[in-house]
């Protein structure tokens, strides 16, 4: 009797512990986003690799990310992406095309870092793990509807992300490490636009 009182008692205890460890996330959650704002114009070196369901590495690149709020821009070799807030540019150089979308669309809003950190809490069940000098804030979808899940992993000692990596259910994941951080780095606008004249060659395809 008293073991079954027991088990009775941790089972109600467990939801208690699961909001506990869901409010920690997004307390880290909230503290990163935060110190990440205050940094604004913020520049990072990263490598961008897309991994398939093995692991194994199909795509990597390096490059340069800008982050200004609404304002974002990803130079790798492969792939340059820009956003001023209202329009994102995207140039792959394999098929040497600017693909043009709106700012709030899809595509914009799920290669914008604050996005991620901010939004992706929508529909998503929030965890949290701590890996030594990292904590790891998972983002997983609370039903299985083939939408991605998300691992931010952050530095608890400054509470800076390091690491984000997307998984696209049946397709692999995406990994982006991030380096060399450096707040009020002085990026001016034409860093977020689209220097639409080093491409005239290139096919613009209007996606708007």
């Amino acid at each position: 009797m008293r073991y079954i009182l027991f088990l009775f008692i941790a089972m109600l205890q467990l939801p208690l512990f699961a909001q506990n460890g869901a409010d920690k996330a997004n307390a880290l959650l909230d503290k990163t986003l935060a110190g990440l704002k205050a940094d604004v114009p913020v520049r990072m070196d990263y490598t961008y690799r897309v991994l398939d369901e093995d692991g194994e590495a199909l795509q990597q690149d390096r490059g340069i990310m800008y982050v200004d709020n609404g304002r974002y821009a990803l130079l790798m070799q492969d792939m340059k992406v820009w956003c001023d807030g209202m329009t994102q540019w995207s140039y792959m150089r394999e098929v040497d095309e600017v693909y043009v979308t709106d700012a709030v669309s899809d595509e914009a809003q799920n290669l914008s870092p604050l996005h991620i950190m901010e939004h992706y809490r929508t529909g998503r069940a929030v965890s949290l793990v701590e890996d030594g000098a990292v904590a790891v804030v998972t983002l997983q979808p609370m039903v299985d509807d083939g939408t991605e899940s998300v691992e931010l992993h952050i530095r608890k000692n400054g509470n800076r992300l390091v690491k984000m990596v997307i998984y696209m259910p049946g397709q692999g994941s995406v990994e982006v490490l991030l380096d060399g951080y450096a707040a009020k780095c002085g990026a001016d606008g034409d860093v977020f636009t689209c220097p639409l004249d080093d491409y005239r060659a290139a096919e613009i395809i209007d996606m708007r």
